[in-house]
């Protein structure tokens, strides 16, 4: 299906970004995620349910039943109220373990939001880039055409050349060609917005509406600065290691023993003053091993949240820097494209197509000035979508400060 049909007039960036942060299934899924370790705080530290015990014994133990209950039914009971109370400070840390959790799974809503932005400015920026290619080449074709027609004429009445008529013949086969590999990535970038909007991957998509203009760079220390303190992944796993040294200190508390404390009123006893009962029981926390193997992998785990801060953070602040490298690329080449080689193929064409007419000049000259001339358009073209996208990227490795959206599109 060719994408030249299109639903609406055009489409912003920003546009695109709100249908995909509302339309994802993945995000919602982990926004959901987050609501529910939200809701696992309160249980994290709780105490237990209390349990009841209730048993018979035959009649035939003693001889007077003390209860008319028991009477009626031709038993004696047993009930048993029980309830578990945790070593002091273990309820504490279960909560700063939901808590932490709960705080790295909104981070890592955060963080996919914000790849899911970025990946929204890139595609649009390639889906602009290849619109303006397919224009760029359909505006070759037609002066192909043109000079295909001219040549034709002249050849036919022998003021031409055949090698001429060849030359823009094969010129254009490659801009036909051109136009259809250009058709296909179409295609392949509109699957992939609409892969991000939960949509069919033929679903029609608006042409990409106004030219790519990413907001200013600052410098690069707050660049850094902004990594350090917003990126979500980062502080989803600051949250992790708090998790992980509350799960620690919780590990070593087990050593401790918990409470059960017990009422309970027995009817076995034939003296009323000797059925009401109250206990207390605790667990007795022998190693065997077991104990000591788990506080070993509490601090395996809680050392490896910290070496994956140092580790993730190197990897964003190199990617970061390529970011920013790939964006002073593409100013370079903006400026190269609009300030020289567009004017200066401009005036080559115009100049070669003068010549070739006035007899001075060979037709491959044209053709070659016309080639150059595409080259420099399609360079600006592209240098712009991949500026954009740069900038993009920067954007999401900051944490969203460089780009700030509504919040109400949020």
């Amino acid at each position: 299906m060719p994408v030249a049909a299109q639903e609406t007039e055009g489409l912003t960036s920003e546009e695109l970004i709100q249908d995909i942060l509302q339309l994802n299934p993945g995000l919602a899924a982990q926004r959901l995620e987050a609501l529910a370790r939200n809701e696992e705080i309160v249980n994290a530290g709780a105490l237990d349910d209390p349990r009841v015990s209730y048993s018979v014994a035959p009649a035939t133990i003693g001889q007077n039943i003390p209860s008319a209950l028991g009477n009626a039914l031709g038993v004696r009971q047993v009930i048993q109220l029980s309830q578990n109370i945790p070593w002091a400070g273990k309820r504490q840390l279960r909560t700063e373990v939901a808590q932490a959790q709960s705080a790295a799974a909104h981070f890592s809503t955060d963080d996919l939001q914000l790849q899911l932005i970025a990946a929204g400015r890139l595609h649009w920026a390639s889906w602009w880039d290849v619109h303006q290619a397919l224009t760029i080449n359909r505006e070759q074709q037609r002066l192909l055409t043109e000079l295909e027609n001219v040549i034709e004429t002249q050849y036919a009445s022998g003021a031409g050349l055949q090698q001429d008529l060849l030359q823009v013949q094969t010129a254009q086969i490659r801009a036909d060609h051109r136009g259809i590999v250009l058709e296909q990535q179409l295609e392949r970038i509109r699957a992939r917005i609409n892969a991000l909007r939960n949509r069919p991957a033929i679903a029609e998509i608006a042409a990409a509406q106004g030219e790519p203009r990413p907001p200013a760079l600052p410098s690069e220390e707050i660049l850094r600065n902004w990594l350090e303190q917003a990126h979500p992944a980062l502080q989803s796993a600051r949250a992790d290691v708090d998790a992980a040294r509350a799960d620690r200190a919780l590990t070593y508390k087990n050593d401790y023993p918990d409470v059960q404390v017990n009422v309970g009123y027995n009817e076995l006893w034939n003296a009323s003053d000797l059925r009401l009962q109250v206990g207390v029981s605790v667990n007795i926390p022998l190693d065997f091993g077991k104990r000591s193997a788990r506080k070993a992998a509490s601090d395996y785990r809680y050392n490896s949240a910290q070496s994956d801060i140092n580790y993730l953070r190197n990897q964003l602040l190199s990617e970061l820097a390529q970011q920013l490298s790939w964006a002073r690329e593409a100013h370079h080449a903006i400026e190269l494209a609009r300030d020289q080689l567009i004017p200066k193929a401009t005036q080559t064409l115009a100049a070669s197509q003068s010549d070739y007419q006035q007899g001075i000049a060979d037709f491959s000259n044209v053709i070659q000035a016309e080639q150059a001339l595409l080259e420099a358009r399609l360079l600006l073209s592209n240098s712009l979508a991949s500026q954009y996208q740069a900038h993009a990227e920067i954007d999401r490795l900051v944490g969203g400060q460089l780009w700030p959206l509504d919040p109400a599109s949020l």
